[in-house]
């Protein structure tokens, strides 16, 4: 990857900076799932899933994923007894991943811990910061979606 110089624009400087966070959130998310043997994607598998069942589409747009990708996930969480399958009584072509007991109690013990670790992570921004920091994010995304076709690519 090309050196960018110390002469960048703010948004490439800030856009930069967002990505080395999001690396860092993720580095810090594997190393809290990592004594449970699950990735993160995994995880949120788990947060999304429920006793009764989910459907697997549900889960790929909240994950952003596409339904290939966590079909695999899906598949080692069932062979660990977490989730399993089940076919929708409403929509037969429907799969839905319904939480085991054993699938409950773990996302039972993680949701709790892993909500604490991401407010200690943000609490080093003061209450106005992460206000000012959650209204841009905010901003920039809405915006994002609104102009998206506009985008000039030249």
């Amino acid at each position: 990857m090309p050196e960018i110089s110390n002469c960048d624009s703010p948004q490439i400087e800030a856009y930069r900076l967002f990505l080395k966070l999001h690396r860092r959130f993720q580095e810090l998310n594997r190393e809290e799932f990592r004594p449970y043997d699950l990735s993160t994607p995994q995880y949120a598998i788990l947060f999304y899933a429920t006793e009764e069942g989910v459907p697997l589409s549900y889960i790929c747009n909240e994950m952003l994923a596409d339904n290939s990708n966590l079909t695999r996930l899906v598949d080692r969480l069932e062979r660990r007894g977490l989730v399993r399958r089940a076919t929708d009584p409403r929509d037969r072509r429907v799969t839905l991943v319904q939480l085991t007991p054993a699938g409950k109690a773990l996302i039972d013990e993680l949701r709790p811990r892993h909500r604490r670790l991401v407010e200690q992570r943000l609490s080093y921004l003061s209450a106005e910061e992460l206000a000012a920091f959650h209204r841009a994010m905010q901003h920039l995304y809405e915006a994002l979606l609104t102009h998206q076709d506009q985008e000039n690519t030249d």
